[in-house]
């Protein structure tokens, strides 16, 4: 008798256990998580309103010749000579109307787009 008692007194003390973990685990946290790039907000205003990250990592702008990841919500623009890596739309871009914009979906996964870049200026040339 005392056996069973005490197994069902652990048994009992372990499903409380479990459920308390549980409950704690999936209520908000007050902190934000800070992420170096990545935008919580959505879409950028000039993608499609629906399933636009889900066809596409990265799309190309033919005739401004950068990049957008949108896994990561990033744009990748050349500044100079280097290329640059902003969360932000870069200013020399901020006038351009990105909806009308020339637009390619790359078939590309990689994290760096750019490093192909003369391949994508030469098979999206202008014209």
């Amino acid at each position: 008798m005392k056996k069973l008692s005490l197994v069902t007194s652990i048994t009992c003390l372990i499903v409380l256990f479990v459920f308390t973990e549980n409950s704690y685990g999936q209520g908000k946290s007050n902190k934000k998580e800070k992420s170096t790039y990545k935008k919580e907000t959505g879409p950028p205003p000039w993608a499609p309103a629906h399933g636009y990250r889900a066809k596409t990592r990265y799309v190309y702008f033919t005739e401004q010749n950068f990049y957008y990841d949108n896994n990561k919500g990033l744009y990748i623009y050349l500044s100079g000579k280097n290329w640059e890596v902003s969360a932000n739309i870069p200013d020399i871009f901020k006038n351009v109307n990105l909806t009308s914009a020339v637009k390619i979906d790359l078939d590309f996964n990689a994290d760096d787009p750019q490093k192909y870049n003369a391949d994508h200026r030469k098979k999206y040339k202008k014209g």
